[in-house]
């Protein structure tokens, strides 16, 4: 496993100051964006790609790690572990980088274990139904391109999952162009990771605070999230590949015990395989029941290029 340069960090901060931060955005989606140590030429050249996409796997390391966004989080969440460094919610923490026409797509996946329902009056506004279910397969993607200058990339598009192929799917969408001023943005370098509101309990994604708490008809809510957590990408090993050679298994299948950040909260001897449509994302989870979460490879087929 190939240890990480980037410094994981987690931020407790009053409300009062991080929705004033979170408010604030970029004038215009143009700006500078991040410089990394490979250019998109050194990328191209793949002298190792281990998962035969034309991306070299070392790039696709650091630009996982330079973009990786920023979770803006309510620590209420069941799903909220203080014992993980850095304390976060539990999931296995994948991605997967692909070329796309222009530069590289970057899909970033919590697989949480768990989705824990709705809360308070909503919950019992829907009769006790809350939502809860095992397996919660959120997903935020960046797409980022070279800016001309070497070594120096910029995001010039954020998908983010909310609530996919329910009744509300119309929110889980791209932003591009104007629509990235909607963002704040990591160490507020613009146009570089983007921060990200995740809804507790069922961690739908939001550019802003305001969005998720009208999101799903006002059901999620993002009014005291009050911890910001980076986006884990440690190692190599969290790459799952491509569809041509899945990875880190040959079969595409990650088993609970072989989780590269741990297995804490999962059910032993579970598997996820998120390059197979027809298998549901359970969390490695043993129990099991209700509607069957959406597949992983689900959502990369719908965002393209994977």
């Amino acid at each position: 496993m190939i240890s990480s340069p980037l410094a994981l960090r987690v931020m407790v901060v009053g409300s009062l100051g991080m929705f004033a931060c979170a408010r604030i955005a970029p004038e215009a989606p143009s700006a500078a964006g991040l410089l990394l140590s490979r250019s998109a030429q050194v990328c191209a050249m793949a002298g190792v790609d281990a998962d035969h996409d034309g991306l070299d796997d070392r790039c696709e390391l650091e630009l996982a790690q330079g973009f990786a966004p920023e979770l803006l989080l309510d620590p209420r969440d069941c799903l909220w572990s203080a014992e993980l460094r850095p304390p976060r919610l539990g999931g296995g923490y994948l991605f997967a980088a692909r070329r796309t026409h222009s530069g590289i797509r970057i899909a970033y996946l919590p697989g949480y274990y768990r989705d824990c329902g709705w809360s308070g009056h909503v919950c019992r506004l829907r009769g006790g139904n809350c939502g809860a279910h095992a397996g919660d397969s959120e997903l935020i993607v960046v797409d980022v391109e070279p800016t001309g200058e070497a070594g120096r990339w910029r995001t010039t598009g954020v998908f983010l999952s909310a609530h996919c192929f329910g009744r509300s799917s119309g929110r889980c969408r791209w932003y591009r162009e104007t629509d990235l001023r909607a963002f704040a943005w990591v160490d507020e370098v613009p146009n570089g990771a983007p921060r990200v509101w995740v809804a507790r309990g069922k961690h739908a994604n939001y550019p802003t605070q305001r969005t998720c708490d009208r999101g799903h008809w006002f059901y999620d809510s993002c009014d005291q999230n009050s911890t910001a957590v980076r986006f884990p990408v440690v190692y190599a090993a969290q790459n799952i590949g491509s569809r041509l050679k899945p990875m880190p298994a040959r079969d595409g299948c990650i088993g609970s015990d072989k989780l590269p950040l741990g297995a804490v909260g999962t059910g032993p001897g579970g598997r996820e395989c998120p390059w197979d449509s027809s298998r549901p994302f359970w969390g490695w989870q043993d129990v099991r029941g209700g509607i069957p979460p959406s597949a992983y490879a689900r959502y990369l087929e719908l965002i393209g290029e994977f």
